[in-house]
């Protein structure tokens, strides 16, 4: 019978320890004793500091572009926006929308800026790919020749320098070309070289006799004695030059991680537009460039242009399906709003989330 005193030890000390815990107070944010579980979304309309997010979230986001077109992005990495919004992201640079898409496709960048044209091309040939917005709804680049060439129809029999073909710069190039006379296909050779900084020293080398710049590279062109042939901003061609892209599948998965990626590029675009002085420092750390008039002049001629939202209106995207008709018959009967999914966009605008952003 020794064992029983021993039981009945026991049973008290279990007994003593289940009043205890039935008396203990709740730790912080638990209710009833079960352990809290923290929302998974920030609220869609925050502009300032979002609460309960999850722990950061690892995410390569592509650039199509190492120029200041991309500066929202930069801005968001560097100010902490992507981090307020909870995302660890690492910013990959790629040459062109065309090159992003199969990046997109294959799953190896989740999300990305991106011209609409490499998109269209790939949604049209079966791929899920989609537009959620953007912010530089315009083409515009600067067609740049070398000293001698005065004129887009001297450039007649002549070799032009592109990024890749099916990009934005392609598309600019082309335009620019039949707005003068030239068939982009008999007259002149276009030779794909990687970047518009590429591009400037093609051009400065003699390997190619014009090519389109942007700012910086532009401004360095002027100091090298190149001539400006084109603006191609004065045509008011409406284009997606900077779009944010995705696949369906990947945003039917990551809706909520989709929405916090655009409150951040949203923070970085309100942020470059009212902060100048810091936004040109920015610009300078990541295009490499320390000189003061290079910088202002590159934020003047860019940051305004940016919309203040990340709407991207369909009637951008009719140039593209237009010039993509000759060589692809779906995009002849094809929409503009099949290749945009703005919902997201749209939700953050109702909310008042961009308006607050300019208070």
């Amino acid at each position: 019978m020794r064992p029983v005193p021993s039981l009945l030890a026991a049973l008290l000390v279990l007994l003593t320890l289940a009043c205890a815990q039935q008396t203990a107070p709740a730790a912080p944010g638990v209710a009833g004793g079960s352990p809290a579980t923290a929302p998974t979304a920030p609220p869609a309309a925050s502009a300032s500091s979002p609460t309960g997010l999850p722990a950061p979230v690892a995410m390569r986001f592509g650039l199509n572009s190492p120029t200041a077109y991309v500066t929202p992005a930069w801005v968001a990495k560097d100010e902490g926006f992507f981090a307020k919004y909870g995302i660890d992201a690492e910013l990959v640079v790629m040459q062109s929308s065309a090159q992003l898409a199969p990046a997109l496709m294959s799953g190896e960048i989740p999300i990305t800026l991106s011209a609409a044209t490499g998109i269209v091309n790939a949604t049209l040939g079966g791929s899920d790919l989609v537009l959620l917005g953007g912010y530089s709804n315009q083409l515009r680049f600067w067609f740049y020749a070398r000293p001698e060439i005065d004129s887009v129809p001297a450039l007649r029999g002549k070799q032009i320098a592109i990024t890749r073909r099916g990009g934005g710069v392609h598309q600019a190039t082309e335009l620019a070309l039949r707005r003068n006379g030239l068939d982009p296909d008999r007259d002149v050779t276009l030779i794909q070289v990687g970047s518009t900084n590429d591009s400037l020293t093609a051009m400065l080398s003699g390997a190619v006799a014009a090519g389109m710049l942007s700012p910086p590279g532009m401004f360095r062109a002027d100091d090298q004695g190149l001539h400006l042939l084109v603006d191609t901003g004065d045509y008011r061609y409406p284009f997606i030059l900077q779009g944010i892209a995705t696949s369906r599948s990947w945003l039917a998965q990551n809706e909520d991680l989709a929405r916090r990626t655009l409150q951040a590029l949203g923070e970085g675009l309100a942020f470059a537009h009212q902060h100048k002085e810091r936004t040109k420092e920015i610009i300078g750390q990541y295009t490499r460039v320390d000189d003061p008039t290079l910088l202002e002049k590159t934020y003047t001629t860019l940051v305004p242009g940016f919309e203040r939202t990340l709407y991207a209106p369909p009637e951008a995207l009719r140039p593209d399906l237009e010039a993509l008709a000759e060589e692809i018959p779906a995009a002849r009967d094809a929409r503009p709003e099949q290749f945009l999914d703005t919902r997201l966009v749209d939700e953050l605008d109702r909310s008042g989330f961009f308006q607050r952003l300019y208070q």
